[in-house]
């Protein structure tokens, strides 16, 4: 009986490395180990919580089908800059500041702002117009570098894909306006490519500055005074958050303007969106990189999603009205 205390603290010991190995194979065999909720912060770029932007719900509809609910294993920490992107910074301070354990930003500039601010917290970035690379996000799409990694709307030869589309719209095409955001660094950078593209095919660039809703009467009457035959919108957070009152100046003003920003422009009498459909982009998102994040991955043990094509969806009606040609391959309503 002697050696029953020594036999008792060897058993105890053989089960504290049972349990040990227990929770180093489940934390690496992508299983959530923590019996609390895990705290989750989310810098929309435009879109409330919980009535969301049909974005951002996609996200989060995801996530609760694959048991990660707000309330129950997730506890969020959410800020929206509805459209204005000089909020960003400040937003993802005071998210950071709530003690997250992952980060998820919308938007190039919400993106931006994340990585300026921590090289710590593991960063999710979602609906970042730009190319990660050259924005300067990550070195590699399929090996990223530090804590980021997302999904990104870029296509290398996006532009190419929508000019042929807004050429088919208006045949003999040769003068299109840009709506873009002037304080947007990714709008002005894609500004200069529409430009370029579109001088080889002989097309005249008429560029529409917006920052706010007020700006967009004027920015539409320019483009109609300078003979422009059609927009196209820039994709972004605060492009978005105006996607109702565009829909309602071009209306006004008989000056039809197609987005790049999907997400029910076209239900709100929008002619047209011709870009990347962003809404699957953030359910991947969810179920491929903010899962496995939520699991133990790290975002450089993942890849960045891109989209593969440019997808075409017109409002009949408003299109017939502006006398459109409509694509018999576009999607109509």
């Amino acid at each position: 009986m002697k050696n029953r205390p020594d036999t008792m603290k060897k058993v105890k010991h053989l089960l504290s490395l049972v349990a040990a190995v227990a929770i180093v194979s489940a934390c690496t065999s992508g299983r959530t180990v923590s019996s609390g909720p895990q705290r989750i912060g989310f810098v929309a770029g435009a879109g409330g919580f919980q009535k969301m932007a049909v974005t951002n719900q996609a996200f989060f509809d995801a996530l609760a089908e694959s048991g990660y609910a707000n309330g129950k294993t997730l506890d969020v920490v959410f800020r929206t800059a509805d459209g204005d992107m000089a909020r960003m910074p400040s937003l993802v301070n005071e998210v950071l500041s709530e003690r997250v354990d992952i980060l998820v930003v919308s938007s190039s500039p919400g993106c931006a702002a994340a990585k300026a601010a921590t090289t710590t917290v593991p960063i999710l970035c979602i609906s970042v117009q730009d190319d990660p690379v050259k924005a300067g996000l990550t070195q590699s799409l399929t090996s990223p570098s530090g804590n980021i990694v997302g999904v990104h709307s870029y296509l290398a030869d996006g532009i190419s894909q929508q000019l042929d589309w807004l050429g088919r719209f208006v045949p003999h095409l040769t003068k299109l306006a840009v709506l873009y955001n002037p304080q947007n660094a990714t709008h002005v950078r894609l500004l200069s490519e529409w430009t370029e593209l579109a001088g080889k095919r002989e097309i005249r660039i008429v560029p529409m500055p917006v920052v706010k809703a007020g700006d967009i009467d004027a920015a539409v009457k320019h483009a109609v005074h300078q003979n422009a035959q059609i927009a196209i919108g820039l994709l972004g957070a605060d492009t978005y958050a105006l996607r109702r009152n565009i829909a309602q100046s071009a209306s006004e003003n008989h000056f039809p303007i197609a987005m790049d920003t999907p997400g029910g422009y076209t239900q709100l009498g929008g002619v047209a969106t011709v870009g990347v459909d962003i809404v699957p982009l953030y359910r991947k998102g969810a179920l491929d990189l903010m899962v496995p994040m939520l699991r133990g991955k790290r975002p450089s043990e993942l890849a960045w999603i891109g989209p593969d094509k440019v997808s075409v969806k017109v409002n009949q009606a408003v299109a017939k009205t502006f006398g459109l040609t409509i694509p018999d391959d576009a999607a109509v309503e």
